[in-house]
């Protein structure tokens, strides 16, 4: 009987020598029953549930090719030898695809465990195949679980650290272990320290290309490889365990039972978590103020969500209509109204080239920040408002405090009815777990109110302010700091209006920087 082996291990995870062991067992049952092998496939490291095409099987679509190929010819296959069904297929349509194709050309399926399949022992083994993948998956996944708790890592190795191989006392490898690898965890503070400052993940990737650095996979560095996906933990700022937190659950694995195409999809279950301290990159703060520019950049105003593609892009107002003031012409900014309408909509023609605009615009406003009175209001303003947030931060400190005394009051009595043996109801047990996260969560509110810094006012201030100011205009002229700086710039400016200059000029326009201060300010007197 003409015959064809197939095998078949489907993880990286199990041993590689698996198929050499599979096909020499059925090596041995063909000798004993005098079959004649013609051939052998195998599929290294893919699943049973992959599917059967080229893409997603190659040896199994090329044995199956062959013997289609073969098919009513003196040379046809006449049996496919393999270990198990589960060799062939984990995945019920599949199983029955391959035992039609078989049966089609005249073969049959034969396995070690289950002699030749027919079709009743097939849909039978195809359901408790189909059935043992799962299984499979779930005990996993409980794995996976168990590591997270104890501080291991569940899946692969993130960028920013490396495998640490040890043994166990049974001489066993102990999986999940991490350390961190400083020539890249220095690419990750990097990331984290540009994305901080203002950059755009675009452009913190274009600058890890343009230096050289290997991405994580070896491949270029991409926006997407730096932003992710927040829900699912993808992408480097993303990621929790760079401050030491691990995680399990926030994504799931999931199949297009099309393709057959594995992708990745936001978990459905509860996330189990982990501290794993020593893996720590990043520090808290830094790590609180990009999850919070993260969140304001992506559910801020829409004009906020984009990145502006020139410094005073979405600022500038028509004088004469209201309209916005945008790119007409290449280099030149001008009426929206107008240019969209013409001379019906709006009669403000005139236009300003995109470096006169900026340079005027620098000028006026560094010349508006550093006046005599407006440096005195701002450190007028600086120092109410500092005070202000420390009579709320020692309000807000007292309370605390007695919420604390009070929680860990609770806590103590709770610990005191489960010593006397209270402990074998679950509604006191359930009373402490509550009292204990409520202590936790006070304690984490005190510690952000100690954080508030304690700045007293001295008479160089009035320096460092003057030095900002000069710093911005020093950054803005550097095309290497020039996107970290817009940002900073973009916040003073409430708005810009544009207006044509007053006859007899009949070219060039009259710009008014509005800052945000002035606006406020205007908005009080019109309540008052």
């Amino acid at each position: 009987m003409r015959t064809l082996i197939y095998a078949r291990y489907s993880s990286q995870l199990q041993n590689p020598r698996s198929i050499a062991a599979q096909a020499a067992a059925c090596r041995a049952r063909a000798e004993q029953e005098g079959w004649e092998i013609v051939g052998e496939y195998s599929d290294a490291a893919i699943s049973g549930a992959a599917g059967i095409d080229d893409a997603q099987r190659p040896g199994l679509a090329a044995m199956l090719a062959r013997i289609e190929a073969l098919r009513g010819t003196p040379a046809a296959v006449q049996q496919v030898l393999t270990e198990s069904t589960d060799r062939i297929a984990r995945h019920q349509g599949d199983a029955f695809a391959v035992r039609e194709l078989l049966e089609h050309a005249g073969a049959r399926l034969f396995t070690l465990m289950d002699g030749e399949v027919d079709e009743i022992t097939g849909t039978i083994k195809g359901l408790l195949d189909a059935r043992m993948r799962k299984d499979l998956a779930a005990r996993v996944r409980r794995g996976h679980k168990g590591n997270i708790a104890e501080g291991r890592a569940a899946s692969g190795v993130a960028y920013g650290y490396r495998k640490v191989a040890r043994l166990d006392e049974k001489g066993e490898l102990v999986r999940g272990l991490r350390e961190v690898d400083e020539e890249t965890a220095a690419i990750v503070r990097r990331i984290f320290t540009e994305y901080d400052a203002g950059s755009s993940p675009r452009a913190i990737a274009n600058g890890l290309n343009a230096d050289g650095i290997p991405a994580p996979r070896g491949a270029i560095w991409r926006p997407s490889t730096i932003i992710g996906h927040r829900k699912c933990a993808f992408g480097v700022l993303a990621n929790p365990i760079y401050i030491g937190r691990l995680q399990y659950g926030r994504s799931k694995s999931v199949r297009d039972p099309r393709t057959r195409a594995r992708s990745t999809a936001p978990g459905d279950g509860p996330v189990v978590e982990g501290e794993a301290p020593h893996l720590r990159i990043i520090e808290q703060d830094l790590w609180d103020r990009v999850q919070a520019q993260i969140e304001e950049r992506a559910t801020g105003p829409a004009q906020r969500q984009r990145r502006p593609k020139h410094l005073l892009s979405g600022l500038g107002e028509c004088g004469t209509c209201g309209g916005n003031w945008i790119v007409v012409a290449t280099g030149y900014f001008g009426c929206s109204t107008f240019a969209g309408g013409g001379k019906g909509a709006c009669t403000n023609n005139r236009m300003i080239k995109a470096e006169d605009y900026e340079r005027r615009v620098l000028a006026e406003l560094k010349a508006e920040l550093l006046d005599p009175d407006v440096v005195a209001a701002y450190l007028d303003e600086y120092g109410k408002e500092h005070a202000r947030v420390r009579r709320e931060a020692a309000q807000n400190h007292a309370l605390l405090d007695r919420r604390a005394a009070k929680a860990e009051a609770k806590v103590a009595r709770l610990v005191a009815a489960i010593a006397d043996g209270g402990g074998e109801f679950a509604e006191i047990r359930e009373a402490l777990a509550a009292a204990k996260a409520e202590a936790e969560t006070i304690a984490r509110e005190r510690r952000a109110l100690d954080a508030i810094p304690t700045i007293a006012l001295h008479p160089g201030l009035s320096r460092q302010y003057r030095a900002a100011v000069e710093n911005l205009e020093r950054e803005l002229a550097d095309e290497t700091t020039k996107a970290q700086a817009a940002p900073k710039l973009r916040a003073l400016i409430a708005k810009i209006v544009l207006s044509p200059k007053p006859p007899p000029a009949k070219r060039g326009v009259v710009l008014e920087v509005i800052r945000h201060i002035e606006e406020t300010l205007t908005a009080l007197q019109r309540q008052a």
